[in-house]
């Protein structure tokens, strides 16, 4: 923090930005501006604290502020923006009681601050200003009332350290889908250090804030557009970068930047009074290891300020396949890859130029590149749609109906949690599988032989059932898929039963991660890693919502297949009642199907109750309950009525896919309304 009394000597014009001054003559202002002090805060600096002393009135000249206050553990909550005009700390100034709230500085701010004593002799001295006053309280307690809150805006500086990595591409289709899908309003700022381009000069507009909203262009994009070039050798202009790239953000939900390749000072300045860091590189050493580079050089001027959460690694779709595996990558980087790019093909780009001394890459709506950069856009803009797939052995292959409708609507999902069958169902649709190529695979097991696949008998001690087969089915549908490959990105939760504790997998096989999640207790071997006994996901976690929350997904879809007590207690009721039917069919009229089924119930006899059947009705009673309170935390939730099926009845999969079809078109209203608000 520091006092500006030379560049800021007159105040008249600092004064007249500020909307409380408005109404008021050039005496007046004269009057006011003689108690006035500018003060300049770096990001990241307490203006005023919370409990501190009544001192001042503030109010904001240029940069972003914003204010909360602290639980008795430290969390912020109440959390409100200060913008370019408005002004705070006036309950305390007026009533001399202490500060309610902290206000801190989220970029480089210029603050005008009056003296407490001084601000009430000016009131007493100029009644309009007193007027004015009442009217701004008297509209802050409204949106108290009505819980309104000033806009928030998000900056997002785009960089790549390295010519050619896509980063331009990125950056204005990110802009373009943030509109897309939040209708909300964007601005692509793209700033250029090539001083030969037809651009405006940002030297000439850096300082003045009207200037800069006159450069913006309207109606060339479905966003606006800020295009400028800037001299790299002006020393004057990264001092001014804050109020440059802050000036917009009354007007703008989302300002995406677009970044020369050149490291100078104007863009570590622009960077680091960015809210999130996007680096775009290639995947190859050279590149990743300048990337480091610059991540360092950020930390090292962000000092305790740089959260790795908000600088976040790109890697560009510029090569078509990696050259190094993500595992490569990480350990070339020592830092985490937050996004991979899909290959961009020929076809699937066009080159537009849209003002003078800018063009940029339109990409094909439909290319996996575009639904990429849609998704995250939905990530930024927190309105995620989140899928839950639950566990219930057989009874899982309805959500493959559910999947149908879901494609069939174009309703896009944004990231998807299995459990179980669950998990399994949703890594073959993740990597990219249609709900008809599902259905293809579930058929597979129409033929009750085909289970013979799948079965591989061992020593009941650990289970009946060792899980080799399974593997190796899994393996030739997902092959050595991981969760890099996953076209939509996927969790798959395990337990730990020796820890007794959940695990959310992320990485990794999907094959290892699926038959995971798969192995019940008893009926299929657990798997044995290191201290680890990690078993089927759906005994503690049936319904798992509880990720996706934990994740920051706002709108979720949960698909509970689980039977309840009702309809367990009916589905009995209706095989005793076909139990006699068939007791009391004659053997004159059908002496085949009659001789059939007293065989077929004898063997059956013979292996009722078995151990496998107990431990997973046992298992599905309790995962119900769990999975009830789970599904308090989806927005939609949708449970198929497959009354009537038996959890190991893998073979009815056209029944069981036709359910959950039924059951996602009776929910459609509700999934619809949830997408579009």
């Amino acid at each position: 923090m520091s006092a500006l009394p030379s560049f800021f000597n007159n105040k008249l014009p600092i004064l007249k930005q500020i909307p409380i001054f408005h109404g008021l003559n050039w005496f007046e202002l004269n009057r006011v501006s003689r108690y006035v002090e500018v003060v300049d805060f770096n990001k990241g600096d307490i203006i005023c604290r919370q409990g501190a002393p009544a001192d001042a009135f503030y109010a904001l000249v240029s940069g972003r502020v914003y204010s909360y206050t602290l639980d008795h553990y430290g969390k912020k909550q109440d959390v409100d923006f200060i913008l370019r005009g408005m002004q705070f700390g006036i309950i305390s100034a007026l009533t001399g009681e202490n500060h309610s709230h902290t206000y801190e500085a989220i970029n480089d701010s210029i603050v005008i601050k009056i003296n407490r004593d001084n601000f009430s002799q000016l009131l007493k001295s100029i009644p309009k200003l007193g007027v004015a006053l009442s009217q701004t309280l008297s509209h802050r307690m409204h949106s108290h009332v009505t819980h309104a809150r000033s806009q928030e805006s998000t900056i997002i500086a785009v960089y790549a350290p390295v010519a050619g990595s896509g980063a331009s591409t990125y950056a204005a289709n990110l802009a373009l889908h943030l509109k897309e899908q939040t209708d909300k309003k964007v601005l692509l700022l793209s700033l250029s250090s090539n001083k030969d381009e037809e651009r405006p000069a940002l030297g000439n507009i850096v300082g003045d804030h009207q200037a800069i909203m006159n450069a913006i262009s309207k109606g060339v994009l479905a966003v606006d557009l800020l295009s400028v070039k800037f001299d790299a050798q002006n020393p004057a202009l990264a001092g001014k970068i804050s109020q440059f790239v802050s000036a917009p953000v009354n007007d703008y939900h989302y300002i995406v930047l677009d970044l020369p390749n050149e490291m100078d000072d104007v863009v570590m300045k622009t960077l680091t009074q960015s809210d999130i860091i996007h680096l775009v590189s290639l995947d190859n050493e050279r590149d990743l290891d300048t990337t480091r580079h610059v991540i360092d050089k950020i930390s090292a001027s962000l000092k305790e300020k740089f959260q790795t959460e908000r600088v976040q690694v790109i890697i560009g779709g510029v090569n078509e396949g990696n050259q190094l595996t993500p595992q490569e990558i990480q350990k070339i980087l020592n830092y985490d890859v937050f996004l991979f790019l899909p290959h961009l093909q020929a076809h699937e780009f066009s080159y537009k130029k849209v003002a003078p001394g800018f063009s940029f890459v339109e990409v094909d709506a439909k290319s996996e590149y575009a639904k990429t950069i849609r998704r995250l856009s939905r990530q930024i803009s927190q309105v995620m749609v989140g899928l839950v797939l639950g566990g219930g052995a057989a009874l899982g292959l309805a959500h493959i109906g559910v999947i149908r409708v879901l494609e069939r609507e174009g309703i896009l999902v944004d990231v998807v949690v299995g459990s179980s069958m669950g998990a399994l169902v949703a890594s073959l649709w993740a990597v990219g599988h249609s709900a008809d190529e599902l259905e293809k695979f579930g058929q597979e097991f129409q033929n009750k032989s085909a289970l013979l696949n799948v079965w591989d008998p061992i020593i009941p001690i650990a289970g009946i059932v060792g899980g080799e087969g399974i593997s190796h089915w899994l393996k030739g549908k997902l092959d050595n898929k991981t969760f890099h490959d996953s076209k939509i990105p996927l969790r798959i939760v395990t337990y730990d039963l020796f820890h007794r504790k959940e695990i959310v997998v992320s990485d990794g096989t999907l094959v290892d991660a699926v038959r995971k999640s798969v192995a019940i207790p008893g009926v299929i071997k657990p798997v044995m890693e290191g201290r680890q006994m990690i078993i089927d996901g759906g005994v503690l976690n049936p319904l798992p919502t509880n990720v996706l929350v934990d994740m920051g997904v706002k709108k979720i879809i949960a698909i509970n297949v689980l039977q309840s007590p009702e309809e367990v207690d009916w589905s009995q009721k209706m095989a005793d009642e076909h139990l006699v039917r068939c007791f009391n069919m004659p053997f004159a009229k059908h002496p085949f199907k009659f001789l059939g089924f007293r065989l077929g119930w004898l063997l059956a006899k013979m292996f009722t109750p078995n151990i496998a059947d107990i431990i997973v009705r046992t298992l599905q009673a309790s995962e119900f309950v769990i999975a009830e309170a789970s599904a308090r935390q989806a927005d939609v939730l949708i449970h198929p009525d497959l009354r009537g099926i038996n959890w190991f009845e893998l073979y009815k999969v056209d029944e069981l896919i036709q359910r959950g079809e039924a059951a996602a078109q009776k929910a459609l209203p509700a999934i619809k309304a949830l997408v579009s608000r």
